[in-house]
Parts: structure tokens; sequence; C-alpha cells
């Protein structure tokens, strides 16, 4: 449902005055709020520039006394409005032509107008009513009974729309910006509520409705209160409607124009800040959702909010930027054949294909690590450390070249023997028989060998170390930390089967339990485990070893204290990059 909120202000309501014989429409209130009341009211012709400058003198002369007040004593706007409400509009059946065609609330009617052409059937209006103890008479521009004259003229205009009121706390000064800004603050959130907005939903589908701000009125922090707070309320739609001063309408007591305004620069701003945080926890599917809402936001706003042509390079900017984010779920999720997919339909972010090229498996799941550690997701934590564990024995087979020692698919891990040489197997089959006792009833020269756990691999890794002549050294140096990670694989697995929760703190007391159990095995393995606190070290230690294993430079990912998170942090800094630049533009 689209729907209009405004504030109102005395100066909304005209009421018509016969002066020289015709008949005009003044402003109960000076308009002193306009910035540009002047150069409006030099553009009048001289007639009606003497006129608008003489409104006060013919308000006090010609109006207080068919209102019932003496002439030349100033009334209050809050005092005018009650008399016009209680004296005249109540008894309307007595005076069916007298009083309705006299009045006429110009400037919130224009709003009114373009709302209800913009689907709107229901608007809520921000009033005043500062009676207190200290004012038993309220403020002098209280605009209580300027609503309800405003809900009567509708209703007998027939004009098929419903207002709602939201009433200033009285305790709260009108001139006061920090209250105004919480009391509108709370009274959004209860329209936001009552109306259902979709308030940054997860919804794919557009949404066509509308949430139409029309700021005009009241005080000057009145005004910048519902402005800031609009804005800040997260509206899928927001447009603001602005009531464009034409003091030649006012005076014929014809509705104001409107001019719809997004103030889309800044709502930009601001889904781009949100971006910016979401993405400092690596939430890329949040940021997909916040980008995507803000795209079918600007694509379903009505003709002539914005100028398309504007805004076309920006929708640019944001469709490159999704591909990234999508491109970075899709290595969070392992993915590797969307990520090429994405990349070749998108030669927007080519720049990103080096990702792709230069990419492991095994150094995307020890980032993830990293990630999901500072994040406290411990599940997902100990989920892709033991996806860690053996997808780092396998790439190092492969990078050893033990590929070929493979029949079929490598990702099937058959050995075959009759590929093996005669001493690497040798090798393999003293270390597995040692763990297996059928290994060796077992005959490999009519079938290959499955690799059918990381045990087995680790063993065929550690004979191809030694077959290839590696430092030992080296070897010890990876060894070492690699064993102190299995106890929490294990646990992973347990904990997989068990479905029971686990956390930094839970993974303490499990290690300390264990550490004291009757259990011989369970309490050794807990023995050779590192502390939880002291896991990533151990990975990092762990992916050393292995760069230094194979003579090859470190990558730069690799280190606990980098803040380099591996292919995340260059896909961050791209698409941060590019919105700074789409902001700039």
């Amino acid at each position: 449902m689209t729907i209009l909120i405004a504030n109102i202000g005395t100066s909304d309501l005209a009421i018509q005055i016969s002066i020289q014989g015709e008949n005009y429409y003044l402003p109960i209130d000076y308009l002193s709020n306009e910035s540009n009341i002047g150069e409006q009211t030099a553009k009048l012709p001289p007639k009606l520039k003497e006129l608008w400058e003489k409104q006060r003198s013919y308000i006090e002369t010609i109006l207080y006394p068919d209102l019932g007040f003496p002439v030349g004593v100033k009334q209050t706007s809050r005092e005018l409005t009650r008399v016009v409400l209680e004296k005249y509009l109540e008894k309307y059946p007595e005076n069916p032509d007298k009083w309705h065609s006299r009045i006429k609330p110009v400037r919130i009617w224009g709003a009114i107008q373009k709302a209800i052409s913009l689907g709107a059937t229901k608007g809520y209006i921000f009033v005043t009513n500062q009676v207190t103890s200290e004012k038993p008479e309220g403020h002098e521009k209280d605009t209580i009974y300027l609503y309800d004259i405003l809900v009567r003229w509708l209703e007998l205009q027939n004009i098929p729309f419903i207002l709602e009121k939201k009433t200033i706390d009285s305790k709260i000064e009108a001139n006061k910006l920090e209250p105004l800004l919480s009391e509108y603050e709370k009274h959004l959130k209860q329209i936001a509520i009552e109306e259902k907005l979709n308030l940054l939903s997860a919804e794919t589908e557009p949404n066509q409705n509308l949430v139409l701000v029309s700021i005009k009125g009241g005080t000057g922090n009145m005004v910048t209160a519902l402005q800031i707070q609009a804005i800040d309320s997260n509206f899928k739609n927001l447009v603001f409607i602005d009531p464009e001063l034409n003091l030649e309408k006012i005076l014929q007591g014809e509705p104001s124009d409107c001019k719809l305004t997004l103030y889309w620069r800044h709502l930009r701003s601001q889904k781009y800040d949100t971006v910016k945080q979401l993405l400092s926890r690596w939430d890329f599917d949040g940021a997909i959702l916040i980008l995507d809402d803000w795209q079918n936001s600007l694509n379903s706003l009505p003709d002539g909010i914005v100028d398309k042509a504007d805004i076309e390079e920006s929708q640019t900017a944001i469709e490159s930027v999704i591909a990234a984010l999508n491109l970075g779920l899709c290595f969070i999720n392992l993915d590797r054949a969307e990520t090429k997919n994405i990349l070749k339909s998108n030669p927007e972010i080519s720049a990103l294909v080096e990702l792709e090229q230069n990419y492991e498996d095994w150094l995307n799941l020890y980032a993830q690590c990293r990630i999901y550690w500072k994040l406290n997701q411990v599940a997902n934590f100990l989920s892709r450390l033991s996806s860690f564990w053996e997808e780092l024995l396998s790439y190092l087979i492969v990078a050893l070249d033990g590929s070929k020692y493979f029949v079929g698919d490598i990702n099937d891990w058959k050995l075959q023997k009759s590929s093996v040489e005669s001493e690497l197997w040798q090798k393999f089959y003293r270390e597995e028989s040692k763990k297996d006792s059928s290994f060796k009833t077992r005959d490999f020269d009519s079938e290959p060998c499955s690799l059918q756990n990381r045990f087995t691999k680790y063993r065929l890794l550690k004979s191809l170390v030694d077959f290839r002549g590696k430092n030992s050294h080296t070897w010890e140096s990876f060894k070492e930390p690699l064993m102190s990670l299995d106890y929490w694989v294990q646990k992973r697995n347990k904990m997989i089967h068990l479905a029971k929760g686990v956390s930094k703190q839970t993974m303490c007391e499990m290690l300390k339990s264990d550490r004291l159990s009757a259990d011989k095995q369970v309490k050794a393995e807990a023995m050779k485990a590192c502390e939880p606190d002291e896991i990533l070290q151990t990975m990092t230690e762990i992916c050393s070893a292995t760069f230094e294993l194979l003579n090859m430079e470190k990558n730069s990912s690799v280190g606990c204290g980098t803040t380099s998170h591996y292919i995340y942090s260059d896909i961050i800094a791209w698409v941060l990059d590019r919105l700074e630049r789409d902001k700039l533009q």
C-alpha cells in the first residue's frame, strides 16, 4: 500500500476574503519558513503583490469580525483554527455554502492530490497540541484543530483519502531537534508496523508500494526531524513530495503543484555504507540483498521521480558489483564451476579473473577458517578445518607429481600399483600395512588401491615426500602441527553425528575433559591436540611448511597477523573501490 506521511502547519490553511469586491484566499499564518518567499512576492503583478504584502491587515480587519474576534487584536493560529472548527465546520449543515467553499488547505491539499495520483489512500499527519501546565493554552501555532478541519474538509469534498494523526508529545518543544528526532523515529516505527512496510526485506520481487513524505509544515526542526528519520528508517521505496510555492495559486485557493524528489545519491551512499559494514564481516549474501533491494527500488519508481539517464551509470556499477559478490559467494560455497561461469558471463569484472586462475582449494579453506573463527561461527570453522586437513593432503600428492599413479578420475583416488615406482610402492606398502593388517591380503595387481580416508592419503604423502628426497626437517615441521589438528577433525565428525552444538568455550571444555579421560586412547589423542586458540597458528605453520616442501614462495594471505583473507580480500577491495567510484560520478 502506498501511503503519505506529512507534517502540516497553520500556514497550510487559507480562507477566502472579499477584498475590493474580489475574492482571494489568504493563509491565516505567514509562510515565514519558505526560503524563496521574497523572490515569489517580487514575481507577483503589482495588484497581487500589494494584496499579499497587506495580508495580515486584511485578515485582522475582514476575517476577524467574521470569526467573532475584535478588529486589530491579534489571535494565535491555534485559536483561529479552533474557532473555524468549532463555530463553523461543526455547524456545516446550517451553513452549507458559506464556509466550506471559503476554506482551502492549499499546500497539504497539493501533497494529498499527488499522493492519490500515485495510488495512496491513506495519510499519517504529524500534529502538535502543546498543552502543558506551563502553557495551558497550548502553543500559538499548534495544528491539532487544523488537522480536524482537514479531515472534515476532505469528507465534504468527497475525497476518498483516510487520515490518521500522529501527535507530537506535548512535553517536547517543537523547536528542539534532538527530542523531535526521537519522537519522529518512534512514530515512524509504529507506522512501519501498522502498514507492514517492507523494511529491507528479503523479498526478491520488486515492491511497487511507495512511502511518500511531505516535510513542509511545522517548525524548521520538525521539517528536519521528519526528513532525517524518514531517510534513516530504510523504507524500501521512499519518495519526498515537495509542494512548490506559488503565491498566485494560493491566492486563487488552488492546491500547490508538487515536485517528487528522491534523494537517491544520499540513499545510495547509505546503502553502500551498509554494504561496507556487511563486507567487514564477509557477508556477501547480505550485501547482495542490499544492492538488489536498492536496484528494485529504483526500477519500481514511477516515471518522473528520477532521471533514468542520471542513474544508468550507477545501475551498471551495481550490476558489476553484484556479479563480483556472487563470485565471492561461490568461492565460499566451493563452487568452482559457477565461479568460472560468472567470470565468463561478466566481462566487467575481468580484473578478478586472476583469482580463479591462481586459485587453490586448501588456501580458500584456510582463509575461511580464519574468517569463521573471527565471526565465532565455530561449527562452520570446524567443518572447514576438517576439509582443509584432507584437501591439503590431496593437493600435495598432486603437487609432488602423484596424480600419474591414479587410474580414472583423480578425485576417485584409485591408486594403480603398476603405475607406481617399486621403491615408492614398497614405502607406502610398509606404512599402510602397519596400520591395516588386511592390506597385506589384498591383490593390488588385479585391482587398484582405494585411498578411502585421510590417513591412507597421509601415508601415501609421507612415502612420496621420502621418495622424492624432501628435507626431513621440513616434513617434520609439516607433520607435527598436522597431527595436532587431527583431534579437532575427529571431534568435528563426532559432533556432526551427535548433532551437538559447539563454541570456543565448549571446545576448551571438551579438550580439558578428554585430557583427564580414563580412556587411554582418548587421553592420548587429546594430549597431542593444540589448544583451541592455537588452531589458526597451527594451520599457518602447516601452510608455511607446505610452501617449503614445494620450494614455493609463501602466499601473502598466509599468516595470522596478515589482514589479507586470500581471494575474499581481493574481491571486497574491488567491490568497495567500484562503489566508491560510483559515488563520485
